[in-house]
């Protein structure tokens, strides 16, 4: 009788230790330190639910409301807006802020009024930017109406990032195609059911306190009048984030994908868990993303238990994914190019970048630090996925991310080899060549089974 009770207490042992290890939520004490974040890592979710999409709500983007078009207008851009904009001092403040052209700014209407956070307009005479150090040792900046002497009432103002080109387009450096290559890359993982900041094509930014370069010249603050003249940038992205709240120990919400690989070889993560890694990696091999560092990474917490009193969040569905995604369709840099970069948004060197490195073996070409083979469950769950991405909806996304202005060099051949219309046969191309990484998708033989 001891021993059935023993055998029992140890299978009940095992069960709760079980569950224990495959939680899907997680503890964020305020002040999180970095060890405390591995546990959201560890119960973290790569894929959503695929969401069924209309060619109108495709062009505009996930922040369109076919409910009400008019009420969010303001929260999507296409390329044919000039948005304007107050700058907003962010990155300067950064450690590590990489190297695209980009800066932030508070949203405006061409008349000087500003959007709030859901669009209503505020109206202000003057203003003032405050910037502040926090405890976890980030800056930030935050808008006050000038008269406002205390600084005692901010004042809550839409903004997103803007990346431009440098030189201005057609002669921009290609290292900045971040531009186009982002809008693409956001909308496919979005047609997909991966989470993806909502990145959109812009025709220009005008930004009032801007220099001609804000990026370069590490722009801090912001004392501008709002009747001062802006500096334009021409054919621009602008991009928010997702509306979730970064997980952040001492400031960092990044994740590292050896911390996943870990997760996924040593039984860490649930079996569930494991084919969203593969279902993710298929799917950013469609883009060719190869750079596996945490720098371009985020973790957000997509849904919160309700706030106990005397106890951290608790976070019930974390998530886990790429978010800088620019460096796509191109290829890693050579091994000897020591000073050169990435080539993004370059057909020449997009072509040749196969999904699979072997097809009959089911080997990823950029396996992101994980396993070469990708599991068959991960395989048949993208087989599903990918058939929203026909060919129409293929070209209409390169056709709103402006693939056929992106690769100057492509039009320029398309154009002395004969092309009638260069730049819808660049759109060819790109469509074309994504609808066969797709097919390898499908036809790839002998992932694993587990």
């Amino acid at each position: 009788m001891r021993f059935r009770f023993l055998i029992l207490a140890f299978l009940i042992l095992i069960s709760v230790s079980g569950a224990a290890a495959q939680t899907s939520s997680c503890q964020v004490p305020d002040q999180m330190k970095k060890e405390q974040k591995l546990p959201c890592v560890r119960a973290g979710s790569f894929m959503l639910d695929q969401p069924s999409l209309t060619p109108t709500q495709l062009a505009n983007g996930p922040d369109f409301d076919a409910a009400d078009p008019e009420k969010s207008r303001f929260a999507y851009f296409t390329a044919a807006d000039n948005i304007f904009c107050y700058f907003r001092p962010h990155y300067a403040f950064m450690s590590v802020k990489g190297d695209s052209l980009k800066f932030q700014c508070w949203h405006m209407t061409a008349d000087g009024q500003y959007y709030s956070p859901t669009g209503e307009l505020i109206r202000l005479e003057t203003v003032k930017v405050v910037t502040k150090k926090h405890k976890d040792g980030e800056t930030s900046a935050s808008l006050y109406a000038g008269n406002d002497t205390n600084n005692e009432h901010e004042i809550k103002v839409d903004h997103f990032k803007v990346k431009y080109l440098k030189p201005p387009y057609p002669e921009h450096n290609t290292r900045f195609n971040e531009v186009f290559t982002e809008v693409a890359a956001s909308r496919i993982m979005w047609v997909l059911g991966f989470p993806a900041d909502h990145v959109y094509p812009v025709g220009s930014a005008a930004c009032i306190g801007c220099t001609a370069d804000p990026f370069t010249s590490n722009l801090k603050d912001n004392k501008a009048s709002l009747k001062e003249a802006p500096n334009v940038f021409k054919v621009v992205s602008a991009e928010r984030e997702t509306p979730w709240e970064e997980i952040k120990a001492d400031g960092d919400e990044t994740w590292s994908w050896s911390d996943a690989t870990r997760f996924y070889a040593d039984g860490e993560w649930t079996h569930q868990q494991r084919v969203e890694y593969d279902a993710y990696r298929l799917a950013l091999g469609l883009l060719h993303y190869h750079n596996a560092i945490a720098q371009q990474n985020r973790i957000a917490c997509a849904q919160w238990a309700p706030d106990a009193a005397g106890q951290s969040r608790t976070c019930q569905k974390p998530m886990i994914f790429a978010q800088d995604l620019g460096s796509t369709f191109g290829k890693a840099k050579g091994a000897l190019d020591l000073f050169g970069t990435n080539p993004r948004g370059s057909f020449s060197a997009w072509e040749s970048q196969t999904v699979f490195a072997n097809l009959q073996a089911c080997e990823l070409r950029a396996t992101l630090d994980g396993d070469k083979q990708v599991l068959k469950e991960a395989q048949d769950l993208m087989i599903q996925r990918v058939a929203h991405l026909d060919p129409k909806t293929v070209r209409a996304i390169f056709t709103v991310a402006r693939f056929q202005m992106m690769d100057q060099k492509q039009v320029l051949r398309l154009r002395d080899g004969g092309s009638q219309n260069p730049e819808e046969a660049a759109l060819d191309e790109w469509t074309n060549t994504f609808l066969k990484r797709i097919e390898e998708i499908k036809s790839a033989q002998n992932c694993k089974a587990k």
